[in-house]
């Protein structure tokens, strides 16, 4: 009669045992080795925003999707060439581009809204942010992000009304400020010189998400196939504008650049790509994210003043 009570004792441990065992492999197989990348899947909201805020990767189309990192074994391999500011990106869902928000009149004022946008990273040097919903702009060495927008040249014009442009200014949002930009310095504007496509966001190549629309990236202007040495965008030396940035530049700041010289030249004969913003000094530190387009609030605009 007692060994009964034995037996499913025994049993009942070895089935605790089975359990364990299952729940070791089940964490375990959260981290898969493959081809060179290191795949981390994670609900943690906490987690993915201070990796995200720190430029370890960009959100997933879907918020309610995990998120997913993806290490890539080249960019890890260079060391302390590369900081991990720049060795993660993620596998991004394909989004259709976003239109244009049409140009408002009040007054004696017309607002534009950025025909494209986007951000190039020189760490990671093909990769698109065209559908990021921030422009990054930051430097420390060989890990430089800078902004990129465009007006639309069409809206520029028909804007005017009849009118003549007294001033032009150009309007970027604060979404955060990493606060180590130590005294200060300026993130400057410059005039480009050369095209160049927004994308949709899709990273590298070897990702082979979706329909490939690869864009303006730190090695490329276009796509893979039309670098033509852009290493980091053609533009005029001389910056447009700039502006001083420190640490007390917050969240809901808007950066204001005058750049109504470069206006009043795509009214007249000089071609209108837009311009890049970077940093002054990108051997130190400082990174500052404005709102994109893509952010649907507080777009990147420009202000033009008229007069009869």
């Amino acid at each position: 009669m007692s060994q009964q009570p034995q037996n499913e004792l025994v049993g009942r441990r070895f089935l605790g045992l089975i359990v364990v065992a299952a729940l070791v492999f089940s964490a375990l197989s959260g981290l898969i080795l493959s081809d060179g990348f290191g795949i981390i899947q994670s609900n943690e909201s906490e987690m993915s925003q201070n990796l995200c805020e720190n430029g370890f990767c960009k959100t997933n189309l879907l918020d309610s999707a995990p998120i997913t990192f993806v290490q890539q074994g080249e960019d890890a391999s260079q060391g302390s060439m590369i900081s991990s500011n720049e060795i993660f990106t993620d596998l991004k869902i394909e989004k259709s581009t976003m239109p244009t928000k049409e140009f408002e009149h009040f007054g004696n004022k017309a607002t534009l809204f950025a025909e494209k946008d986007s951000f190039i990273r020189e760490g990671v040097k093909d990769t698109n942010e065209g559908s990021n919903k921030i422009l990054r702009v930051m430097g420390s060495g060989p890990t430089n992000n800078r902004a990129l927008v465009t007006f639309s040249q069409e809206d520029i014009q028909a804007s005017l009304d009849g009118k003549n442009l007294e001033s032009a200014t150009l309007k970027l949002f604060v979404e955060s400020n990493d606060g180590n930009w130590n005294s200060g310095q300026f993130v400057t504007m410059h005039k480009m010189t050369a095209a160049w496509n927004e994308g949709k966001g899709s990273n590298a190549p070897i990702h082979n998400v979706g329909q490939l629309e690869m864009g303006v990236s730190w090695n490329c202007s276009i796509d893979v196939g039309n670098c033509s040495d852009w290493n980091g965008g053609h533009f005029v030396e001389t910056p447009s504008d700039s502006v001083f940035v420190s640490n007390h530049v917050r969240e809901g700041y808007w950066i204001k650049f005058d750049v109504t010289e470069d206006v009043r030249g795509f009214l007249s004969d000089s071609h209108n790509y837009g311009w890049i913003i970077m940093k002054s000094d990108e051997d130190s530190s400082g990174r500052i994210n404005f709102a994109s387009r893509e952010s649907g609030s507080n777009i990147p605009e420009m202000v033009m003043v008229l007069s009869k």
